[in-house]
């Protein structure tokens, strides 16, 4: 079992990174799918004088117990301008490390997968890809759609990323149902 689990974890770690490369890199699924702004120096400059740090940034942010400023804020999301981002001030781990670190949450991912996969056994195909998938799902309901919700991420950007999702993991889902091989797990 501990060989197919490491077997199933590099080689759907891979095909989910290949996958992954060509969704942001080859075919620039996400090229459209942020915001243009009309001056992007001008945008850094007015949120580095107003930044205290690095972080999460929430506008309207309403300091908490203060019950006016909250409905204020409430009502601005509802009606207005709002805004959700990540603000790093300092920089952060080059464009190499994060893709190894991509790689390696993908091979962890697969891992588990394929340990889940061994520990129930599913007979055929369609029903090794279907429980791989329901991970994918799973996903998709407790992180993306939450994002769309909460943060306003736009449905055109968590669309892309469900369907990145999906596609992915039924990827990996044929590639770790392959690695299983027959239906009864082994000590191999």
């Amino acid at each position: 079992m501990c060989k197919k689990v490491i077997t199933g974890a590099l080689l759907g770690g891979v095909v989910l990174f290949v996958w992954q490369s060509a969704v942001h890199m080859a075919l620039g699924v996400y090229d459209d799918a942020f915001v243009k702004l009309k001056d992007p120096a001008a945008v850094e400059a007015v949120l580095k004088e107003n930044l205290e740090g690095s972080g999460m940034i929430l506008i309207p942010l309403p300091e908490p117990g203060d019950s006016e400023a909250e409905a204020e804020a409430m009502e601005k999301l509802t009606t207005g301008f709002s805004l959700f981002g990540t603000v790093n001030r300092d920089g952060r781990h080059g464009f190499g490390a994060m893709l190894g670190v991509q790689f390696a949450v993908n091979v962890l991912a697969s891992a588990v997968l394929m340990f889940v996969l061994l520990a129930a056994n599913p007979r055929t195909l369609g029903s090794r890809i279907a429980l791989v998938l329901c991970f994918a799902v799973f996903a998709v309901l407790t992180e993306l759609i939450p994002s769309w919700n909460w943060w306003g991420n736009s449905l055109d950007y968590v669309g892309r990323q469900v369907g990145e999702q999906i596609v992915g993991w039924a990827l990996v889902g044929l590639v770790l149902a392959k690695v299983m091989g027959g239906s009864a797990p082994s000590d191999d």
